[in-house]
């Protein structure tokens, strides 16, 4: 008898863990912005490299540990996109993981965010 209670108090603690894990991915998910990806999206958003004012490259960013880039024509990183492939000098970098619209010049090396929504196809 005195087993299932010892068994009691664990499962009870593994539940309460649980639930709160539960509900702080829910709390993150709320605060994040999304918007469905449009056709009308990309409108009027070129963008040209300040420093030489080449046109830059659309795509996507996934930030996390590093920067990770996908032109606009491979679509976003997927879910599995790794520290491999991170832009150079940008594993120093730590923030929550999310695609957002992004534009590179890779001759200037220089990476613009759109951080204002996630995008979510």
């Amino acid at each position: 008898m005195q087993v299932g209670g010892l068994l009691f108090v664990p499962v009870l603690l593994a539940l309460g863990s649980l639930v709160a894990l539960l509900w702080i991915v829910r709390r993150i998910q709320r605060k994040t912005r999304t918007v469905a990806e449009a056709l009308g999206l990309w409108d009027r958003r070129d963008c040209r490299c300040p420093p030489c004012g080449a046109p830059m490259e659309e795509g996507w960013v996934m930030l996390g540990r590093g920067a990770i880039w996908s032109a606009r024509r491979m679509g976003r990183p997927g879910t599995f996109a790794h520290i491999g492939v991170a832009l150079e000098n940008t594993v120093s970098l730590s923030l929550p993981p999310a695609a957002n619209m992004a534009w590179r010049s890779p001759t200037c090396r220089l990476l613009l965010v759109d951080y204002d929504k996630l995008v979510k196809g």
